[in-house]
C-alpha cells in the first residue's frame, strides 16, 4: 500500500476539510495529514522521505502561498539523486476563482524542484470567504460539491500519474510578488490586533485555535496579547463566540462565525448549482466564480467525474 503524507496549513479550517476528502478517497493508500503550525515540545514531523507521494496544502493569500508554508517548504529535506524525484502535488483554497491564484505556488515549486521533488499536479479549490464578504449558503453548498467533486478528480489524476499543473500567463506573475508584502504586513499586523473585554467570555478559544500560538491570555493584566507571528489567517476574529476580536486595519473586512460547510451542502432545500447559471450571477459574483466554474464543469464532465448532491 502506497504512503502519502499531506503537510497542510490551515487557518479558519478550508484546507484541512479539503485534506480529509483527500484521505477519503485515497482509498488504496495510507494517507497522515500533518498539520503545520505550533507542536507539542520535542514533536517530530514526518519526514516526506518515508512517504511514496507529498501533499502540500494551504490557503492562498493575497494570491501567495502564507509565509509558514513557504519557511516549512524551505525546511524540507533534498532528495539524494540515486532514490529518484519526490512526486509532489499541491491544492490550496482560496475565496474566488480569480486567475491570480494560479501564480500563488511558484515560489515553493522552484524551491522544491532545485531539492529533487517532481509536482505532478496542483489544484485551486474556491471555499468560502474568511474575510471581506460572507458567502451565502447557497454559494457554501456549491463550493463543497464542487470541491468533493475536484479531489476526486484529482486521486484519479494521481493514481494514473496524469499531470495537470495549471496554466500561467508570464505577463501576470509580476504582480504576485508585489503582494507577497503581505508577509511583513501579517508580522506587523499583529500587535494591532485586539479584543473587546466588555463581549469577552474568556473562552480561550482564539488562544486554542490560532495555529501559530501566537495569541496569549495575560491573567494578571486581564488582556490578550498578539504576537508578531501572525499569519493572518483571521482564525481568532472567525472563530470567536462573541464577535469580541478586532483585526485592526482589516476590521471592515472581518467576518464572523463557521459555515458548517459539510451540513450546509447536505441541505436539499438550498438551491444547486449555482455559479454556472450565468444568468443569475450579477457584476461581482460573475467576475470572481463564473468562468472558475464554467471551466471546472467542463473538466468533470470530460473526465467522468459526477457531482454528489
Amino acid at each position: 500500500m502506497k504512503k502519502v503524507i499531506l503537510y497542510v496549513f490551515s487557518g479558519t479550517g478550508n484546507t484541512q476539510l479539503v485534506a480529509e476528502l483527500y484521505k477519503k478517497y485515497l482509498t488504496d493508500c495510507e494517507t497522515t495529514i500533518y498539520k503545520l503550525g505550533k507542536h507539542a515540545e520535542g514533536e517530530s514531523v514526518p519526514s516526506p522521505l518515508d512517504y511514496d507521494l507529498v501533499g502540500l496544502g494551504y490557503p492562498v493569500h493575497g494570491f501567495n502561498a502564507p509565509l509558514v508554508m513557504n519557511n516549512f517548504c524551505k525546511s524540507l529535506p533534498a532528495i539524494e539523486a540515486e532514490a529518484g524525484r519526490k512526486k509532489t502535488f499541491i491544492f490550496k483554497t482560496s475565496g474566488e476563482g480569480l486567475t491570480f491564484n494560479n501564480y500563488s505556488s511558484q515560489k515553493i515549486i522552484r524551491m522544491l524542484e532545485g531539492k529533487g521533488y517532481e509536482f505532478i499536479t496542483e489544484r485551486h479549490y474556491v471555499m468560502p470567504y474568511n474575510m471581506i464578504f460572507r458567502h451565502s449558503p447557497t454559494m457554501v453548498k456549491s463550493e463543497y460539491i464542487y470541491a468533493d467533486a475536484q479531489v476526486r478528480l484529482n486521486v484519479q489524476e494521481l493514481a494514473e500519474g496524469r499531470k495537470n499543473k495549471i496554466h500561467y500567463f508570464p505577463l501576470r506573475y509580476w504582480f504576485v510578488p508585489i503582494v507577497r508584502i503581505e508577509w511583513i504586513y501579517a508580522r506587523l499586523q499583529g500587535p494591532f490586533m485586539k479584543v473587546n473585554m466588555k463581549k469577552c467570555i474568556k473562552c480561550m478559544k482564539c488562544v486554542k485555535a490560532c495555529p501559530l500560538g501566537n495569541i496569549k491570555y495575560i491573567e494578571e493584566k486581564n488582556t490578550f496579547k498578539f504576537g508578531t507571528n501572525c499569519a493572518l489567517c483571521v482564525c481568532c476574529s472567525f472563530g470567536c463566540p462573541t464577535s469580541a476580536i478586532s483585526i485592526g486595519l482589516l476590521n471592515g473586512w472581518k467576518i464572523n462565525g463557521s459555515y458548517q460547510i459539510q451540513k450546509t451542502a447536505a441541505d436539499s432545500s438550498l438551491e444547486f448549482p449555482f455559479f454556472t447559471e450565468k444568468e443569475k450571477l450579477k457584476g461581482l459574483y460573475r467576475w470572481l466564480y463564473y468562468k472558475y466554474y464554467q471551466r471546472l464543469s467542463k473538466e468533470l464532465a470530460d473526465n467522468g467525474i459526477a457531482l454528489k448532491v
